[in-house]
């Protein structure tokens, strides 16, 4: 997987807000397609299955996941 080109501020600041809300929208934001990706199926899988709550903590996992990938997008951010 390549390395990510350096962002600027504002842009890791609006994929980690998108991530917040939308777990995967915002690493899309980030220019990580594939990561993106896979975390929004994964999250709206978990969203699916929260019918039978084995969905709930799956998503709340992707949500970490997801937040984690803003931040880090956040710190190494231009500044």
């Amino acid at each position: 997987m390549a390395k990510p080109k350096k962002l600027s501020r504002n842009i890791a600041t609006a994929g980690l807000i998108a991530n917040i809300f939308l777990p995967g929208v915002g690493t899309i934001i980030l220019g990580r397609y594939d990561l993106g990706a896979i975390q929004l199926v994964l999250a709206l899988l978990s969203i699916f299955l929260s019918i039978m709550a084995v969905g709930i903590p799956f998503f709340i996992a992707v949500w970490i996941w997801a937040l984690i990938t803003g931040i880090k997008a956040l710190r190494t951010a231009k500044k």
